[in-house]
């Protein structure tokens, strides 16, 4: 189907708010800013074990996820390939406090680099890599039944809250080739083109127990299920500086992601209030624009002989510059008001080590990566169904801490990397002010928002193979 069908939709994720007579939908703009805008969180041991904290230091294939120059300072050709376990804990308290937990096997990332050397030239080196990035996006919560919050339909029966769900399957990946250069080993210079994609269905869900006879309704949210896919394009400049020995100084610019986006979807037509049905729910095609903001990073690296290696980098995230089109598209203007009014940049900090004692090498990092989404009021209800103006600072996606550690040992020529990450966020997943469907074409509306608190975990094992030559 053409894309004028969003217009003739009842799309899910309608806030019941407005602001200065602006309409707001938060389907679209939450999948961009959570699902594309988000840094793809993968890579080899190495850069997993520090944090990804080589915008300065570079050298692997990896550091051209911070800054392309990275590749500039790599001195030996590469070859690697990782693979590990992700798993995700999810816990929703909501009335009741219920977890979900689900892990996958993933070939992580492979890559190489290739280094030639141009002697009797100040640009005394030359570097080509390739790389492939993989991350899972699966996520799965449920919310349970909530005895405190109450319906009544016009037959006097009255239903209970009786649980929601919300489930995400899918990876999002990138392949990048990427142009490094040493200008006398004390500058260095890199190009990237990168190639994105994000592959995933989702479904949400919504239960009510008719309180007199015990009978379970189950309803899909309008909009729901569906499945995407997103392509795009992006390209990343930048430069490493060896102010001596011991320090290096780098900075990046990456650009925006240029997408197209693919998605099938179910909704709803022809809603007919007197029966409390709707005429069909069907599932239509559509296609569709959006391009994600860009990101700046600086960096600082300390080196200290050949043991011990340090680095910190600083990422500012331009969050509201992402746009949905086309805009004549209510759904597509709806949720650009959103991002424009409630999305804000970001800023995220890494920080990691490398020591090295023989063949062994030890690793360290954290990295912090602050919410994109800003503080908004909305008419919330609580686990009682009493609706108050409140508001939302920590909704969607809360501030992301991640730790890591990693282990290497170098064989003379192949080498083996180990990595652990853990990762945590606190987050409100705002459900409701929409309409659900059955598969009897039945419906009901929720009309009050709810905010359930989340708690998100997820933890990473990687391994990585590599021979340098």
């Amino acid at each position: 189907m053409k894309k004028i069908l969003l217009s003739l939709c009842t799309l899910a994720g309608t806030l019941a708010f407005a602001q200065q007579g602006k309409g707001y939908d938060y389907k679209y703009s939450t999948n961009a800013i959570n699902l594309y805008s988000q840094d793809i969180n993968s890579g080899n041991a190495k850069y997993i074990g520090v944090g990804g904290a080589v915008g300065a230091l570079g050298s692997d294939i990896n550091s051209v996820e911070q800054n392309p120059a990275g590749l500039g300072v790599a001195i030996n050709s590469d070859v690697q390939v990782t693979a590990g376990v992700s798993s995700f804990k999810n816990e929703t308290t909501f009335g009741t406090k219920i977890k979900e937990n689900e892990s996958n096997f993933d070939f992580q990332q492979f890559g190489g680099t290739f280094v030639f050397e141009n002697e009797g030239s100040k640009w005394n080196r030359f570097s080509i890599g390739v790389a492939y990035l993989n991350q899972r996006l699966d996520n799965y919560s449920t919310i349970g039944t909530n005895e405190g919050i109450k319906f009544s339909n016009a037959t006097g029966d009255t239903w209970t809250f009786g649980g929601h769900v919300k489930d995400i399957e899918g990876y999002k990946s990138k392949f990048s080739v990427n142009l490094g250069t040493s200008y006398e080993d004390q500058f260095y210079l890199g190009l990237g083109l990168n190639f994105h994609e994000s592959n995933f269905s989702s479904y949400e869900q919504y239960a009510e127990r008719n309180d007199k006879s015990n009978q379970v309704n189950v309803y899909n949210a309008d909009g729901f299920p569906g499945s995407e896919i997103g392509q795009g394009f992006s390209f990343s400049l930048g430069g490493i500086y060896k102010v001596n020995h011991n320090v290096r100084l780098g900075a990046a610019f990456h650009s925006p992601v240029w997408y197209n986006v693919a998605e099938d979807y179910y909704a709803a037509t022809g809603f007919n209030d007197n029966n409390g049905t709707v005429e069909n729910y069907y599932m239509y095609s559509s296609d569709y624009d959006m391009t994600r903001g860009g990101r700046l990073v600086g960096s600082l690296g300390f080196v200290v002989g050949k043991d011990l290696s340090f680095g910190v980098d600083y990422t500012y995230h331009l969050n509201n510059e992402t746009k949905l089109k086309p805009e004549s598209i209510n759904a597509f203007s709806y949720g650009n008001n959103f991002i424009n009014d409630f999305v804000k940049n970001s800023s995220e900090v890494r920080v990691g080590a490398e020591y090295r004692i023989d063949r062994f090498k030890v690793r360290a990092g954290y990295n912090y990566v602050a919410s994109p989404y800003d503080t908004f009021y909305i008419d919330l209800a609580d686990q009682n169904n009493h609706v108050t103006q409140s508001s939302l600072s920590k909704a969607f996606q809360g501030d992301i801490n991640r730790a890591s550690f990693g282990l290497g040992y170098d064989f003379g020529g192949f080498y083996i990397d180990a990595a652990y990450q853990y990762q945590t966020q606190k987050y409100q997943q705002v459900i409701g002010g929409t309409d659900y469907i059955d598969n009897s074409n039945y419906f009901v509306q929720l009309k009050n928002s709810y905010a359930p608190q989340v708690k998100l975990d997820n933890n990473t094992f990687i391994f990585t193979l590599g021979w340098q030559f």
